[in-house]
């Protein structure tokens, strides 16, 4: 006793400190012994306690799913400047990633880093992904590669004109495919299937209908079809109309499906409408 009073001392909040010291000196002897380190930062100061490791050390022969996006990400920025050749070899290393991957993120990364490589070099390697991925049942995954169709081949010059008709031939088929019966599937199917459709409205607007003439019939599926009760199919297309043809309508969808049937030679040209009648439904940043 006398012994365990000297240990503890003889007041129980000196016992207290004593045994509280004893046990965290014990757990802080247990984790330094740990090999495997159980928390990760990049802390000056928590870097000194046991068991942390820095977040920024490199696992041989291991990349995190962050470390991989980057990556992706770095490449495609170093593809879209290099030769045929390094494209080339980009191009297959990251289809490789997207095609063995089971990360979204990482899906998502490479379909945008093989669209900047393929900008303006049309490759069968781009084409055969962006195939795969409009067709995935991630619809973000899916809405990336409309994206990335939107940009593909497209150069200050108008770009290679056989990557632009087939990129227009994909996106046109796509929309064509999707189902516009509400009664098709559930309400979030069919949310998911107006956000893809939306996508590949809005991307047509890189186009002309010298690249195909399914530039404008997809336009005016997207004008009169379906609406999905909200109308964003409809609002898109106006807003690809009047970017491709500088037609000023605004958002009157009356006027466009005239302007339409007069491309047909089906009816007059409509009346454009004053800055007084757009002002109400103007939206400044695309009608001018």
């Amino acid at each position: 006793m006398q012994f365990l009073d000297a240990l503890f001392g003889k007041t129980q909040r000196s016992k207290f400190l004593v045994a509280t010291a004893l046990f965290g000196g014990s757990i802080f002897g247990i984790v330094g012994g740990c090999a495997t380190p159980f928390y990760s930062t990049d802390n000056k100061i928590l870097l000194h306690f046991p068991g942390a490791a820095r977040r920024s050390d490199q696992i041989p022969g291991v990349l995190r799913p962050w470390e991989r996006v980057k990556l992706i990400e770095e490449k495609g920025e170093k593809g879209a400047k290099a030769p045929a050749e390094e494209k080339d070899v980009l191009l297959l290393q990251i289809s490789q990633e997207f095609e063995k991957s089971e990360s979204p993120n990482i899906r998502r990364s490479s379909i945008e880093a093989i669209a900047k490589i393929s900008r303006n070099y049309s490759n069968p390697v781009a084409e055969n992904i962006f195939r795969v991925a409009l067709e995935e049942s991630d619809v973000n995954i899916a809405v990336s590669a409309a994206d990335a169709l939107g940009v593909y081949a497209l150069d200050v010059d108008g770009g290679a004109p056989e990557s632009r008709r087939l990129a227009v031939e994909l996106l046109a088929d796509k929309y064509r495919r999707l189902p516009f019966s509400i009664a098709a599937g559930s309400e979030e199917e069919n949310k998911r299937r107006k956000d893809l459709r939306v996508a590949i409205l809005r991307n047509l607007s890189n186009f002309q209908e010298s690249d195909s003439p399914l530039v404008f019939e997809t336009l005016e599926l997207g004008l009169t079809g379906e609406k999905l009760d909200d109308g964003a199919l409809q609002d898109a297309s106006m807003r690809t109309l009047a970017k491709i043809s500088g037609e000023k309508y605004g958002l009157d969808a009356e006027r466009w499906t005239q302007f339409l049937a007069y491309r047909r030679g089906e009816s007059s040209k409509p009346r454009e409408l004053s800055i007084t009648e757009r002002a109400s439904k103007l939206d400044t940043a695309i009608f001018k």
